[in-house]
């Protein structure tokens, strides 16, 4: 009995660490696909209470929780972000099955040098001002390879603001013709924080005038 017993714990707590493991590559796998550099990536003991929506359609007992420190290499600075990796039984993950909960957002250290992306501060309020001013749709301004590449650059800030929470938009659409990787970005819309940077920017323009 004690061996039955003993067998049972390690099958146990060697099925979690298998689940722990597939988790983790998918953790490591969003954080890579969103250009955040990890400094740190461990599983908490305690996760705080509101962290998180409460699942009313599954245990949270399926679900591995990481605690990560990261490099932002799109907008420069270090934070720390909470994610929940919803997995089966079997150790399946599904594509979407990750909450993302930010306990610090990103924010640069005095005199570190800002990465291209945030050195373009005008270019951003002016693709807020655009898509405010109702721009839903971004394409190429031509079909050679100088526009192809500015396009491409264009898209990859777009979806660098997606993550930042400030815009939301369709997934790119792959240009199967042209000199660019993306043909088009559809559905841009400002989202409440995108509109509040938007404010606070010309609210401090009013002012500095």
């Amino acid at each position: 009995m004690p061996y039955a017993f003993a067998a049972l714990v390690l099958l146990v707590f060697g099925h979690y660490a298998w689940r722990r493991q597939i988790a983790r590559d998918r953790a490591e796998r969003w954080l890579l696909e969103n250009k955040y550099e990890v400094r740190e990536l461990r599983t908490p003991w305690l996760v705080g209470v509101g962290r998180f929506p409460m699942s009313l359609w599954r245990s949270s007992k399926r679900a591995i929780v990481f605690r990560a420190v990261v490099e932002d290499k799109s907008f420069g600075g270090t934070g720390v972000v909470w994610l929940r990796v919803w997995t089966g039984f079997l150790g399946t993950v599904f594509g979407d099955d990750i909450d993302v909960s930010w306990e610090r957002m990103p924010k640069r250290d005095i005199g570190d040098e800002a990465p291209i992306e945030e050195r373009w501060a005008d270019r951003q309020l002016d693709l807020l001002r655009r898509i405010a001013d109702g721009e839903t749709t971004f394409r190429p301004a031509r079909r050679d390879a100088v526009a192809g590449a500015e396009f491409d650059e264009l898209v990859e800030y777009l979806l660098a603001m997606q993550r930042r929470g400030l815009i939301t938009c369709g997934t790119p659409l792959a240009n199967l013709h042209g000199e660019s990787q993306y043909a088009a970005v559809t559905n841009a819309a400002l989202t409440k924080a995108g509109e509040r940077m938007l404010r606070g920017n010309e609210t401090h323009d009013e002012t500095s005038a």
